[in-house]
């Protein structure tokens, strides 16, 4: 509140009184105008009356003093047109009072009865009516009461009323200076208030104007409703989406829900006075088309109704993007298959909610060769194959079937409602027909063939985890049986999986932890009965005396990379023992090595070996590869034959291991660079009195004669294998009947011993005369060295002479 002086009345703030003044200019004008006519008029009414005095003294002191007042009441109306400002006002109201004042002071100095009444009457005009300012309406009245009592006392200013006259002016100018005050203070708090009150209500013209002008601008839709879904107002945002491009306007938002129950339930709610956000439902456009939109809304009231304040918003894309991002995240983007994570989700699902209408299966896929069709036909082709998988499985499957991508080559499928385990074998024989069928990419034939691993769910696994785990083991076994096939989990495969796992971790501590190393086996020449070479064997001595032998660990010889690993191991201690029997001049004759599918198909590791060979000084006739038939088996066959055919080149021989228990034809004799058949010892062990045996063997001599191929008989145990062997045209045999295999000391010791034999062999066999050698005893590996050695000597060098046994002494004719 703007202060008010308290004895004035008026505005402490000069300014404050100056916008006062100036606000009240036209009324105090127009005051000022109707007193100047006022006073020209009555003192004129009151000039004809003073004719009275006519003939007396006091007519010539009246009628100039009231022409006066006319007159100058006159001039005060004239100037009036010049009052532009208050001050303008208040000057010339000083300047009518002043000459009022004085010219009626003239008047009252007659005493007559009026007199009295003047000397109160004109003051209180002067405070009163005059429009001024507090010191004018004051000073002017003081002033006019002083001018009146001078004219009235002036015939006898010591009269005895004189005091009491003064003293009663005096309390009449106190009354009104009061009277003035209150009256200046009611004004201002009046005009103050009226100022204030034109001030709200500007500014509330403007918050309603900014306001509606905020509810029409808002850029989302903004609805005012009755509780009957009538529509009270709507902004812009909600006109235009509403509309949708139509001429069209909204007057209930009842039949815009297209689930009324979603309305219902929202007024319910308001009506329980909850504020409502993030109501999710769905809303019908003008024209026809719905979107999903998402709600907040409050109870307000107008008019002492309840109204609801809704703000919709759109949120059709966000749904759609949210959609569309969750089937990506749920999908493959090369195939439009589920991906891993959507296949785990659906698995896990199926097996904690069970459909016992039927059992459940989860298959897993894995494309054959995929790395070759990518090493040779490019990235493009593997994509366009993943992609021509994916179609082929969505042909094959029912409707309904989960299909995924687990990733790289690796599908998987979930076929539920199966009625019983037969129905799965039509669904395999659909998925391999449609997988097996021509595909050509840029003009070029791919072949596409998968293997697949099956578990029933719950016969296989009670959970996700355990169905996966026991697919992935048949799918294991499928790749390791020769591919291109479906193989159903059962217990056996969980025994042999844990079986090879066992193996595979083993070979990982060896690696790690051991020091694997060859052992020697000797091979003999059956005509001369001279050793014309060894064939190396893993062998790995552990800390507690053990020997960790090949069979142990036989899955990690074909194993990826830990297979690779040990043979490279066995190829550094094999080359280095060759350098140095060489240096030391011992007759080694040749060493044979056995490598594997995993270790052909490497195309670095022919070059690698001869390399390490040339580094060692190590001729390669010194080296003879052996490999099973395994290896020609399979796409990489031309990888392997190109390997051979180097190291067969460069003159490392080849040799074919366990020939006749594998799968390999008779033309791989002839495509592949061939130089030794060796014979497998089941044939040979029942040589003797299996008459099966026997003809193999003989078909199998015969096959080699014929080829021009040498020929080495494993698990030769007795003298009679050795004699029928002989004669069938065997060339080499090895086995028990000629040694163990050895570690690499005692090879030394054994070819210098034979060195030492061979010399004695020469200067006796001129005389005739006889040597005789100590019978060989079969000792453990524990405790064989010296008669190891001894009885080797007599078996390797004169084994094919004749021989007798005299009191424990084996006598050899030479």
């Amino acid at each position: 509140m703007t202060e008010i002086a308290s004895f004035t009345g008026e505005f402490r703030k000069a300014a404050t009184e100056a916008i006062f003044q100036a606000e009240r200019l036209p009324e105090s004008r127009h005051h000022a105008r109707i007193l100047f006519s006022l006073s020209a008029l009555l003192n004129g009414l009151f000039l004809i009356s003073d004719w009275r005095f006519a003939g007396t003294d006091h007519f010539w002191v009246a009628v100039p003093a009231r022409m006066t007042v006319v007159i100058w009441s006159l001039i005060c109306l004239y100037l009036c047109r010049r009052m532009t400002s208050f001050g303008a006002v208040e000057r010339i109201c000083f300047a009518w009072q002043a000459v009022t004042a004085i010219s009626v002071a003239f008047l009252v100095s007659s005493r007559s009865d009026i007199a009295i009444f003047v000397l109160v009457l004109l003051p209180l005009v002067f405070y009163l009516v005059v429009p001024t300012s507090f010191r004018g309406n004051v000073g002017g009245g003081l002033a006019c009461e002083v001018a009146l009592l001078v004219g009235y006392l002036a015939p006898a200013p010591f009269s005895p009323t004189m005091p009491g006259m003064v003293m009663a002016m005096l309390i009449l100018h106190c009354g009104m200076w009061i009277a003035i005050a209150r009256n200046n203070r009611l004004q201002r708090k009046e005009w103050h208030a009226g100022r204030m009150a034109v001030a709200a209500q500007a500014a509330l013209a403007a918050s309603r104007d900014t306001l509606e002008r905020l509810f029409m601008a808002v850029p989302l839709p903004l609805l005012v409703t009755r509780r009957d879904g009538t529509l009270l107002r709507m902004n812009r945002a909600a006109s235009e989406g509403y509309a949708a491009g139509l001429e069209v306007m909204l007057d209930n938002v009842e039949h815009s829900y297209v689930d009324r129950r979603s309305r219902t339930q929202l007024v319910q709610r308001l009506e329980q006075g909850e504020a409502i956000d993030q109501f999710e439902c769905r809303l019908r456009r003008a024209d026809g088309v719905a979107r999903d939109a998402l709600l907040s809304s409050r109870t307000i009231m107008i008019d002492g109704d309840a109204a609801y304040m809704t703000c919709v918003v759109d949120i059709t894309e966000r749904k759609e993007t949210e959609l569309r991002l969750e089937r990506l995240a749920m999908s493959d983007a090369l195939t439009g298959l589920a991906n891993r994570a959507h296949f785990v989700a659906a698995v896990s699902q199926a097996t904690a909610s069970p459909n016992h209408r039927g059992l459940s299966a989860v298959l897993l896929l894995d494309l054959d060769e995929f790395k070759r069709v990518n090493d040779t036909a490019g990235h493009d082709a593997g994509d366009a194959l993943l992609r021509a998988v994916a179609d082929r499985l969505r042909q094959a499957l029912r409707p309904g079937d989960l299909i995924a991508r687990m990733g790289g080559d690796e599908f998987a499928v979930l076929l539920t409602r199966l009625p019983d385990a037969a129905a799965l074998q039509p669904i395999l024989t659909r998925i391999t027909d449609h997988l097996h069928a021509p595909l050509s990419h840029a003009g070029r034939p791919i072949e596409c063939r998968a293997s697949i691993g099956v578990a029933f769910y719950p016969d296989h696994g009670p959970d996700d985890a355990a169905l996966f785990k026991h697919a992935d083991i048949a799918l294991y076994h499928a790749k390791n049986n020769g591919r291109g096939r479906a193989i159903l989990f059962g217990p056996d495969l969980l025994d042999s999986w844990e079986r090879e796992s066992a193996m595979l971790d083993r070979a990982r501590h060896i690696l790690t932890q051991e020091q694997p190393c060859p052992w020697y086996q000797p091979k003999v020449a059956l005509e001369d009965g001279g050793i014309i070479g060894f064939e190396a064997l893993f062998r790995c001595p552990t800390a507690d005396g053990a020997i960790i032998m090949p069979g142990d660990i036989a899955v990690a010889f074909e194993h990826p990379e830990l297979g690779p690993a040990l043979t490279a191991r066995m190829i550094d201690r094999i080359i280095a023992d060759c350098a140095r029997w060489r240096r030391d001049g011992l007759p080694i004759g040749h060493v044979a090595l056995n490598v594997s599918g995993v270790d052909l198909h490497d195309e670095g590791f022919a070059d690698r070996l001869l390399g390490l060979l040339e580094d060692a000084q190590v001729p390669t006739t010194m080296i003879e590869l052996e490999v099973t038939e395994s290896v020609f088996l399979g796409r990489d066959a031309n990888r392997v034959c190109r390997a051979l055919q180097r190291l067969s080149d460069a003159g490392v021989s080849i040799a074919l291991d366990d020939f006749g228990t594998g799968y390999a034809s008779l033309s791989h004799l002839k495509q592949f660079p061939i130089d030794i058949i060796k014979i497998d010892r089941r044939f040979v062990r029942d040589i003797e009195t299996d008459p099966d045996d026997a003809a193999i063997v003989r078909a199998v001599l015969n096959l080699a004669y014929s080829l021009g191929i040498r020929t080495v008989a494993e698990g030769v145990e007795n003298a009679q294998q050795v004699d029928y062997l002989r004669a069938g045209g065997c060339h080499y045999g090895q086995g028990y009947h000629f040694g163990k295999a050895m570690p690499a000391a005692e090879v030394e010791t054994l070819l210098s011993s034979a060195t030492t034999l061979h010399r004695t062999e020469k200067i006796f066999s001129a005389t005739g005369n006889k040597i005789a050698f100590p019978s060989f005893h079969r000792a453990q590996p524990s405790a064989r060295h010296e008669s190891v050695v001894a009885d080797s000597r007599a078996r390797l060098l004169f084994a094919t002479g004749p021989t007798r046994k005299e009191h424990g002494v084996v006598i050899v004719t030479t």
